[in-house]
Parts: structure tokens; sequence; C-alpha cells
């Protein structure tokens, strides 16, 4: 029992009785060890000071707490487990980015102390993101370090409570009850600050303690399964795939034009969410109208204030689909497809409500997903290239007459003054040519 790691023992007193040379305590000893898990015992010793002055025990009870039977998990306790779940991933996240750090990892252990059960036994917790040796994470010490990182130890860890999470659904495909436990499997949807979404397979299973407390005792979570697409994209995918983001710009901007900004606003977060990958990982977007250290969108976020603004952290966006447009062409210049992906490059040609045409240079990646559905994985748009206008021909030189006191002498100075002038006046370089000439 000595050898199980002990870092810390405290003792809690629930009375003391002395009668002349013994002592009798008893109460509870709270044991930790080196991992930070917490075993506590109700203990009972009786103390005799001999005759060499010195405190020995005669009598030496410990037991583990009496554990009542709890009442039986109901349905309504394991989805409140599952969203508090959720709530302090979202809480965590929200204290990093507001507070820093520390803060951060305070509220974390908190949030493990009081979720998990870390202190009756090992948590079967296998978190998404690890790997190797240290893909299970049976102590409180490893579950930390995967939700804020900071640990040499566990120098993958790159905190996953840390990224900027503001949502958290959960989609259960069945729950199980069994006495004081509960199991769940299902979905967890997460979106972050920037309206990015994570969706992973999740199985939680929850014990109801002697407390009447839901504690986490089973955690496995892993991203879904992708199977290697066997669909080849064809073509006349590729092309109702670019049909389709027409008919979508045009939707956008007619809906604006008739039910205002809000729905205008969800109609391309579900055309977004619908078309391109985003949930997939960032998107090789470069749209037309974006300049400076805004001009790549590869997050939801972008993309969506590009295509109707109303985002503060995006200040030069007006809203590119809200320019009122009517119809899209597009002219494909060539289709490359290669497996499930395909390279489209060519022009778009877009008319606005009042007749106005606005050509692009577009090149698009389509990806076919194991669903299926055929997204955009790169845009690159751009206004097709103006040569700047052909310099203005310089005029001949004006003829000057030779001088008969010094014909020679007289020609060159003069030519070369003409053609000094003429050529600065023309805007072009001459002096070096003059230079050569002398």
């Amino acid at each position: 029992f000595a050898l199980k790691g002990w870092r810390d023992a405290k003792i809690e007193n629930a009375a003391i009785f002395l009668h002349g040379d013994t002592a009798t305590t008893t109460g509870n000893v709270i044991l930790t060890d080196k991992d930070g898990n917490v075993t506590k015992v109700d203990k009972t010793w009786t103390f005799l000071k001999d005759a060499d002055g010195t405190m020995r025990i005669m009598a030496h009870h410990s037991s583990l707490p009496y554990a009542p039977a709890p009442s039986p998990v109901t349905k309504e306790e394991a989805l409140a487990a599952q969203i508090g779940w959720g709530q302090a991933l979202v809480n965590i996240a929200t204290i990093y980015d507001d507070k820093g750090y520390e803060a951060a990892k305070a509220a974390a252990e908190q949030v493990i102390v009081d979720g998990y059960g870390y202190q009756i036994a090992p948590v079967l917790f296998k978190p998404t993101l690890t790997t190797g040796d240290q893909v299970f994470r049976t102590t409180r010490e490893g579950a930390l370090s995967y939700f804020v990182g900071g640990n040499p130890k566990y120098p993958n860890d790159g905190g996953f409570a840390l990224k900027g999470w503001r949502n958290c659904q959960i989609d259960n495909a069945a729950i199980f009850l069994e006495g004081n436990t509960g199991t769940s499997v299902g979905n967890v949807i997460l979106t972050d600050k920037d309206g990015n979404v994570t969706k992973v397979d999740k199985t939680w299973t929850f014990l109801k303690d002697a407390d009447g407390k839901m504690r986490i005792m089973a955690h496995h979570s892993s991203l879904p399964y992708l199977p290697a697409s066997t669909s080849v994209l064809s073509e006349d995918e590729v092309l109702a795939a670019q049909k389709g983001w027409g008919d979508a710009l045009v939707d956008i901007a007619t809906t604006f034009d008739t039910k205002g900004l809000p729905a205008a606003k969800k109609l391309a977060g579900e055309i977004i969410d619908a078309a391109y990958a985003y949930q997939y990982g960032p998107v090789l977007f470069k749209p037309t109208l974006a300049t400076g250290d805004q001009t790549f969108r590869t997050t939801r976020e972008g993309a969506l204030a590009y295509f109707v603004g109303d985002d503060a952290k995006y200040p030069n966006d007006g809203g590119f689909a809200l320019k009122g447009w009517r119809d899209v062409k597009i002219e494909n210049s060539a289709v490359r497809i290669d497996g499930n992906t395909a390279q489209t490059m060519g022009w778009v040609i877009i008319t606005d409500k009042d007749g106005n045409v606005t050509k692009v240079d577009k090149t698009w990646t389509f990806f076919k997903d194991a669903e299926g559905a055929v997204r955009i994985v790169s845009h690159h748009s751009s206004l097709p290239y103006t040569p700047a206008p052909a310099p203005a021909a310089a005029p001949a030189p004006a003829a000057v007459a030779s001088a008969p006191s010094a014909p020679v002498a007289q020609t060159i100075t003069t030519t070369i003054a003409v053609e000094t002038s003429v050529a600065f006046g023309a805007g072009l370089v001459v002096g070096g040519l003059v230079g050569h000439f002398w």
C-alpha cells in the first residue's frame, strides 16, 4: 500500500478522545498520489504514550467510506451531465481568450475535479487528438494536459479546450441506463469563434457517486471515419457545382433585396456550409475584392464576411454577394479531373439588376467527400489583367541647318539638345543613349 506513489497526506479529525496515557482519534485521511489521484479513507487510531514518552499506535482501523447504493441514473441526469461538459469546454475556451492561460488552467482543473471520477478510480479517457504511447489519459494529470497543454511530459498537447470554442451541440444516437451508470454514444458538434465546425464521435459512461453527483468514468472521442473515396468526379458534377455556386450568389443578392441583411446572411452561411469544405479544414479562398492582410479567407468567418459584410473584424468588406446580381455565366477554359478532385479555370461573367456586367478570372478546386457532396476546397478569383497603355511615339527630331562658321560642331550640339528635349517630353529616358553618342 505504501508503494502506490503517495505524495501528500491530509488528516481531518472528526474528534479526539484523551484518557490518561492514551488518545483515540477518528476522522478521514486524504491521500494524493504522484498523478494527482485522491483516495479518502475513514481512519481510527488509538495512541499510547509509553514509559519513554514515545507515542505508539496500539489500534489502527482503516476502511473505505461506506457508499450506499445511489438512486438509478435517469435519462435527464445523463443529458444534463453531457450539457454540463459542453458548457464547461466553452467556458474554458472563453476564459482563455478573455483572461489568459493561468485562469483557463484553473477552470479546467475544477472541471476535472467536479466532472470526472479520477478520485474514484482511473478514468477510461481516450481523447480525440492524442497519439502514440500517450493516447489514453487515465490520470488526472494527463487529462488536464490534454485540455490546456503546458505540461512538458505531454509535448504534443496543444490544449484542446483553448481552441476558441463558442458552442457545443450533442446529438445522441442512444443512451443506455443501468443502475447508477449511464452510457451514451453519438456526435458532439463544436463551433469555434471563427465559425469553423468540428464534429467528433463520442462515447461517455457516467457514474452517479455516493453524493449523487454524475461523474465521467469513461470518455472515448474520435474523428469520424472517412473511407477513401472510390467515387470519381464527373465533368457533369463539376459543371453542376459551378452552376450551383452561381445560382447561390444570385439567391443571396435577391434575398438581400427582398428580405434584408439578416435573411441574406443566414442564407449565405447555409450556402457556405453546403458548398465549401471549411468543416474539413482551411479553404484556400482568395476573393476578388480582398486586400492587405485579409486577402485570404481560409476560415468560414472570413468567407461569410466577404460575401455579406456585417463583421467588424473585416471593415473593408461591403458584401460582394449583396451587389444586386441577377445572372451568372461560367465559361471554362479547361476542366481537369483527378479522381475525387477537379480543377477548373476560366471566366465568370456576372450581371447585376441594372444590367452592369462584371467579368472575373476564376480558378476552383472541387473535392467529392465521402458522402458524395462536391465541395470547394480552393477558390481564387481576380479581375482580368489590364496591361498599361503603350507609351506615345516620340516625334522626329527637327531639322537643323548647319552654321557655315562651324558646321560639324554646331550640328552635333543642336541635335543633342533637340533629342534630349523631345525625349524628356515623351517621358523616356534617353540620357544613356545621348551619353553613349558622346
